[in-house]
């Protein structure tokens, strides 16, 4: 990895010569993780005015030339924000702080700080400011794409502060049901009990999401004694909750802050990024703008993946669609040993009944926002169906899919339990005749592979390290009879790459066949307010409530496939993360937050050597020419559906997920109907993939059935084919292909046929229950 801190050398004579002006490395595109000096505290030493100076001229253009919210606090809260993120990511950050301020220099005379709002847009300028023949140029991304990210990277952050934060969501008016402001319906919980890590376990589990919490669950019922180990913290429902105190005394509340919920649930605060800066051979090849500028964009998705105890299933969607037959056909060797579809889908049906999955909720939550996608659904004749999830039917449709359920209307990660009801896997396993033990904060570090008397390959104990509230860190090894390995991809698979190697083994399969449902969404701005209004329908609902199934059309002669469609919602702070514009332009838009309605496009990827997971869990996942395209027609799908749902005095505007501002004729585009679509999909047809900005919360594969774990047993294999006896994988890393849908549901499925596989392996003394698929 290329390291720039000798940036810091630079000298104001280098500068003005303008011949290190763009020696950048920027936001996830290279680094050394062993950077000697802690980039944040580098950034609040030198570069923090920098920082203040572009966030103030970001609160400028929200509050049209006021200073609506103070950029200083604003700017702390960014870099307590980045200091959850990855090592390369905060040295990008402090770099590209450098960079711009040379820049300025460069191209005003002046540092960065010293200039007014108004002379600060004039200079990071990508079209939102008029340029005249004696100011500085545009910042182009099909120009210039490593400087246009160091701007872009920068504002994300300050959007996403800034919008989280009291004084933008009130002036944008950001709202919520009235139901979800009373106090009387908060759900709080204290943390469990934390286990002893000296005592021998029946099976250890590492990971509490959806495939732990199942094996966890089936396990405990089974009569069998589990630890559950999470790298992740223990949070409360209600603890990133805003209460805001009211004149009376009585406390309102507020939704949760997106910045605190991204670095609190999320691993590496949502910014693990998969892709990068490819085809660089030197620091010369950035320094020089000429070189630097042949430089190709490379594609990046951001693959978003909880770090919290409970896992997924605390944050999703609840959402939990079956895997089609044919999908799971097409897995073929790969598929559990001996279990059709039939079988498969008749046990998927039990999982529902159990969690109470239902579609009443989806339509009864429905918010005015979705209803806007449903309506242009329903005028071109597109079947809407509503989403089946796994919510409580007194949900208050608080908008906490892929947050926090402060509420605890998800049967997913952490909730009250309630006898005789569905509870989520977790909470029923630590509710079982023999409750689950947790021990939360406590990463696994190595499982100790050996082989006993017999010759047989085991684990012996897993090395972990225990994380305590003062941060202090204590390593122990747990001993069990059996273990789970159910981390999530990057971590799970990172374990068992560290932990062959360590034993002298291997298994070559490792980390491949990775797929994603990747995606991105479209952004509708309607003229007229769609929120508040007279309707009585909740704000914001359940945010993914409708699901347009995929279909095949006709195009050019020949059929292809447009992907499934969903209607999304999220709150300001993670608008303003995804939203193109760094100044003006994203002010504007997000000004007219209540007007806004969005629908998500999710295209998978297919299994190719190019998508893998490696040795240190990072990912490297892009599409394909197919995929892109796909992605393109189901862009063209949602802006038919909203220019349908719009009328003579309501017209819309629609906002691509580009990672720039389009410009037509020397303006920013505006695409108000299809004709201005056509034109806006062509230029990223034109510039491809890499300038889209794209996400994924569904990656599956890395140690896949057939490969790595056994079909039948799903136990952990070696290069040979050799079994470790007492090593399961249960989480989405043991899918072989992608399930082409929301994976919760089938991995549940799955995760409950590896607890079958260990209930028989484990004690005959033990009472034996009934198989899954016998009760299915």
């Amino acid at each position: 990895m290329l390291d720039f801190s000798s940036l810091d050398a630079f000298s104001r004579r280098d500068i003005l010569k303008g011949s290190l002006a763009a020696g950048f490395l920027p936001f996830g595109l290279g680094g050394s993780d062993n950077h000697p000096d802690c980039p944040i505290q580098k950034i609040r030493e030198k570069r923090f005015p920098t920082l203040v100076a572009i966030i103030r001229a970001q609160i400028d253009s929200l509050w049209c030339g006021h200073q609506g919210d103070d950029a200083c606090e604003v700017a702390r809260e960014v870099l307590v924000y980045a200091e959850h993120l990855p090592a390369r990511l905060q040295l990008g950050l402090n770099i590209a702080l450098l960079w711009l301020n040379l820049y300025s220099v460069k191209h005003s005379g002046h540092q960065l700080h010293t200039l007014c709002p108004r002379e600060l847009r004039r200079v990071l300028n990508q079209g939102e400011t008029p340029c005249d023949r004696h100011g500085p140029p545009r910042i182009e991304w099909t120009d210039d794409h490593l400087l246009h990210t160091a701007v872009s990277g920068v504002t994300m952050l300050g959007r996403l502060v800034i919008h989280s934060r009291r004084p933008a969501r009130e002036l944008i008016g950001g709202g919520w049901s009235p139901q979800c402001e009373k106090p009387e319906f908060l759900v709080t919980m204290d943390p469990p009990r934390l286990a002893d890590l000296n005592s021998h376990y029946d099976v250890c589990i590492i990971g509490s999401g959806a495939g732990g919490a199942t094996t966890a669950s089936r396990l405990t019922a089974a009569g069998l004694r589990v630890l559950i180990l999470d790298v992740g913290d223990f949070v409360s429902p209600d603890a990133l909750i805003q209460k805001i105190p009211q004149d009376d005394g009585s406390i309102k509340l507020s939704p949760p802050r997106s910045d605190q919920v991204l670095y609190r649930l999320y691993k590496d605060g949502a910014g693990q990024i998969a892709g990068g800066l490819g085809n660089v051979h030197s620091k010369l090849q950035l320094a020089i703008p000429s070189m630097r500028k042949k430089i190709p964009p490379k594609q990046t998705v951001n693959v978003c993946q909880a770090r919290v105890f409970g896992g997924g299933p605390y944050v999703n969607n609840a959402i939990h669609l079956p895997i089609i037959e044919s999908v799971y056909e097409s897995w073929g060797e790969r598929r559990p040993t001996g279990v059709d579809y039939a079988q498969f889908s008749g046990l998927m049906t039990s999982i529902c009944d159990e969690l109470g999955v239902n579609t009443e909720v989806t339509k009864s939550q429905i918010s005015d926002r979705s209803m806007r996608f449903a309506e242009g659904c329903h005028a071109l004749g597109e079947e809407v169906q509503p989403l089946p999830v796994a919510m409580r039917r007194q949900c208050l449709g608080c908008g906490s899919d892929n947050s926090v359920d402060s509420f605890g209307d998800h049967i997913g990660g952490i909730h009250p339990y309630q006898p005789g009801e569905p509870n989520s896997y977790l909470t029923q396993a630590m509710h079982n005749p023999v409750p689950a033990e947790v021990s939360y904060r406590t990463e696994g570090k190595r499982l100790r592979i050996r082989r006993d008397e017999a010759g047989a390959l085991r684990v012996d104990g897993v090395d972990v390290c225990h994380r305590s509230e003062s941060g202090r860190h204590t390593h122990t090894t747990i001993s069990a009879n059996e273990f789970v390995v159910a981390a999530g991809i990057g971590e799970t698979n990172k374990l068992l790459s560290h932990s062959l190697a360590c034993a002298g083994l291997r298994n070559k399969q490792l980390g491949k066949r990775l797929t994603a449902n990747i995606g991105t969404a479209l952004y509708a701005m309607f003229d007229k307010p769609i929120w508040p209004s007279d309707s009585g329908r909740p704000e914001p609902g359940v945010t993914q409530c409708f699901l347009v199934d995929r279909r095949n059309i006709m195009e050019n002669g020949k059929m292809v496939e447009e992907p499934a469609l969903e209607n999304w919602f999220h709150f300001p702070g993670t608008v303003a993360l995804a939203l193109t514009g760094w100044f003006k332009e994203f002010a504007c838009v997000m000004r007219k937050f209540n007007h806004l309605s969005m629908s998500g496009i999710v295209v998978p990827t297919k299994v190719r050597c190019s998508n893998y997971v490696d040795s240190c869990g990072d990912f490297h996942l892009e599409f394909d020419c197919d995929e892109f395209e796909m992605l393109l027609r189901g862009l063209r799908r949602v802006a038919r559906i909203y220019f349908a749902a719009a009328k003579p005095d309501d017209g819309v505007t629609l906002h691509l997920p580009t990672k720039s501002i389009l410009m037509r004729c020397g303006r920013p585009l505006r695409i108000r109907n299809m004709d201005d679509f056509e034109w806006g999909l062509s230029e990223i047809r034109r510039r491809g993939p890499a300038f889209v900005n794209l996400l994924t919360t569904h990656p599956q594969g890395g140690a896949s059935l057939g490969d790595v774990v056994n079909p039948t047993t799903f136990q952990m294999m070696t290069d040979c084919g050799e079994a470790i006896e007492n090593l399961t994988v249960a989480d989405t890393s043991i899918f072989p292909a992608g399930c082409e849908i929301n994976p919760q549901l089938t991995l549940k499925a799955l995760a409950t046929l590896a607890a079958e596989q260990i209930i028989q392996r484990s004690s005959a003394t033990l009472p034996q229950p009934t198989p899954a698929l016998a009760r299915s």
